[in-house]
């Protein structure tokens, strides 16, 4: 309930009334509001995809189902648009039942096992009534905004509005079509509700399983995913989308088999391969974006370690429940202990200046951005020794933090001048309120004359308290409880019991999910050792 509802309320029956205790669900997603501008680099460096999206059956399955319950109502001279929805999602209970019963349960399978699975021994289920209507309420449909929903639209398997299927995905709906007909009883399919017992439909996953994809499915998918993109009249994404692609196959014919963060580092490295094929200006561009986002990552996780670390700090001295204020000088002070106890060039820097400068000059040898992929000045490895001390050593966090605000500034200002073409993201000055990379620099580089404590008063008053609370004030509309730390008195406190989270990680950057993709469809394959390769 709203405030303004509240004060309705007692304008209209003013007096005492007796409430429940408040009770507020705690939010810690995107705490420092950093997120938005790693996504968009995503979005338009490998569009068409999320983190969920890993599998080719999916989306033959989707196509499959909208073509059939269209079918199925037309020959039953039924236009009714709610009966073709009913019967999609029947479709897709069946598909999600028989992987149930096959022990390799879909995600959001908490529904499936509520309703459907929730029967006596031997007792069919009828897809018709409140049970099923229950399901179909509380269930995590392919199409869902966090599932394939969106990917099966973007690469044009079902049209965006209609759920019109494509005519180049026909012929993996045929031969899907032609299997099930030898699996399944016609019966399932119909408009009548029908009444099905397990071992009628365990025969679905145990013979189309989710993963296994035939390949006339996994030749249609690439060339949705992939070859569509070569068209001239095809649509930017589908041609980013095949940029990145060929820029990832090109550095895996040059480097041999690689893993996630080897090809990650050479993402980072920004020297685009010399035997490729595709359009160029595509793999350019598809670079300066997936080299951009490992420096944006980086800059992310230190922000939000910072956090964790800020947490940890305030929960120290707590007498009984109430946690006790800390002054800024404090958390400055012991902010820039740590960070000169483990980092030798911070220790031995006098001004912030010397110490971006001194950052700058280890990587000089490789020269920037490149220099973000090596030595003492690798992002990938800075990353993950960020996440590292996060669970065993939240001591380290300032000096790792300090270093990778020192390695992004030196990327940002190698890409200073140079932009993506109009439309796509500008990765070092987009979305202002978001801390984008290049104010990041300038903010460091406006107070390099300043000794070195002074870079903790910028990152944890300005990085990390003030977008915090910024972002927690902002998406306050929603009842949920975001907030972690208030100043009380002339300190800063938590105002939180517990941490929302353990560990912050960098956000998914779909690398493993398109190379997940382009293995399934035969564009790549893996080694004995996980590594991929391009065939």
């Amino acid at each position: 309930m709203r405030l303004a509802e509240i004060d309705e309320i007692f304008e209209r029956a003013p007096g005492c009334r007796l409430v429940d205790e408040l009770r507020t669900d705690e939010s810690g997603v995107d705490p420092v509001g950093l997120r938005q501008l790693n996504l968009d680099l995503m979005d338009d460096s490998l569009p068409g995809i999320n983190n969920v999206t890993q599998h080719v059956r999916p989306y033959t399955f989707m196509a499959w189902a909208a073509w059939k319950a269209s079918i199925v109502a037309r020959e039953a001279e039924n236009d009714d648009p709610e009966v073709v929805a009913d019967l999609v999602d029947r479709y897709e209970a069946l598909y999600a039942w028989s992987h149930q019963i096959a022990g390799r349960p879909f995600r959001g399978a908490a529904a499936l096992k509520r309703t459907i699975g929730h029967r006596a021994d031997r007792e069919p289920f009828v897809f018709s009534g409140p049970v099923w209507k229950q399901y179909r309420d509380s269930r995590t449909s392919f199409m869902a905004p966090t599932e394939y929903g969106p990917s099966i639209k973007s690469i044009r398997y079902i049209g965006a509005d209609s759920g019109y299927v494509a005519e180049e995905a026909m012929p993996a709906v045929r031969d899907f079509e032609a299997r099930v007909r030898d699996l399944l009883p016609a019966r399932l399919f119909a408009i009548d509700a029908p009444s099905v017992m397990d071992e009628e439909i365990a025969p679905f996953a145990q013979h189309l399983p989710v993963d296994a994809p035939s390949e006339i499915e996994m030749k249609v998918f690439r060339g949705l995913f992939f070859d569509i993109g070569g068209h001239v009249a095809s649509p930017g994404s589908a041609k980013r989308r095949k940029g990145t692609i060929d820029l990832v196959r090109g550095l895996l014919l040059r480097d041999g088999p690689s893993s996630i963060d080897s090809i990650r580092r050479q993402f980072a490295r920004h020297v685009l391969p010399a035997v490729n094929d595709g359009d160029p200006e595509q793999i350019a561009i598809s670079g300066m974006l997936l080299c951009l986002l490992q420096a944006r990552q980086l800059q992310r996780l230190a922000t939000e370690a910072m956090l964790f670390w800020l947490e940890r700090l305030l929960s120290e001295g707590r007498i009984g429940s109430m946690y006790q204020p800390k002054t800024s000088e404090e958390l400055i002070a012991r902010a820039h202990n740590a960070a000169a106890a483990g980092d030798a060039t911070y220790a031995s820097s006098a001004t912030i200046g010397d110490f971006l400068l001194s950052v700058e000059i280890e990587g000089q040898s490789t020269g920037w951005p490149g220099a973000s992929s090596t030595g003492t000045t690798d992002a990938i490895s800075m990353i993950a020794a960020l996440i590292e001390a996060q669970r065993r050593d939240v001591t380290r966090v300032p000096a790792l933090a300090a270093r990778s605000f020192a390695i992004v500034r030196a990327v940002a200002n190698a890409f200073e001048g140079k932009s993506p073409p109009g439309g796509l993201v500008d990765g070092i000055e987009g979305r202002p309120d978001r801390l984008p990379m290049g104010l990041m620099a300038r903010r460091l580089e406006a107070v390099a004359a300043r000794p070195m404590p002074s870079i903790w008063q910028e990152v944890i008053e300005s990085w990390v308290i003030g977008q915090h609370v910024h972002w927690s004030a902002v998406r306050g509309g929603d009842g949920k409880k975001r907030l972690r730390i208030g100043l009380e008195g002339n300190g800063w406190m938590r105002v939180r019991r517990s941490s929302s989270r353990s560990v912050y990680e960098p956000t998914g950057d779909r690398l493993q999910i398109m190379l997940s993709l382009a293995v399934s469809c035969g564009l790549f394959s893996r080694d004995a050792d996980g590594r991929y390769m391009a065939d």
